[in-house]
């Protein structure tokens, strides 16, 4: 063997080209993360944030994520963290 070529796709790897995919001759398949690995993907992304969530939150956002990738966790988070911000710019009166 000469080398190694390693290609991934994060959560959609039906859309690489066929033409790409048949010049590989071993296929590896990673699941979606269970329900502990997203509270602790949840709990970790949060981290450097203050906040008030107890550890019964963290399971229940995991449970809730059910299908959820590591981005789309990743994804969730950050758009959870922005939410003040769009709020603050609709805004009219600040004290």
């Amino acid at each position: 063997m000469n080398g190694v070529l390693v290609l991934g796709a994060t959560n959609v790897p039906w859309e690489l080209d066929n033409a790409i995919r048949r010049r590989f001759q071993k296929r590896i398949y990673i699941s979606l993360p269970c329900a502990d690995a997203r509270a602790g993907m949840f709990k970790n992304k949060a981290s450097k944030t203050k906040h008030s969530l107890t550890e019964a939150d963290w399971v229940t956002l995991g449970e809730a994520s059910e299908g959820y990738s590591g981005s789309d966790v990743a994804i969730v988070v950050n758009e959870a963290l922005m939410m003040p911000v769009r709020k603050c710019q609709t805004g009219k009166r600040f004290k």
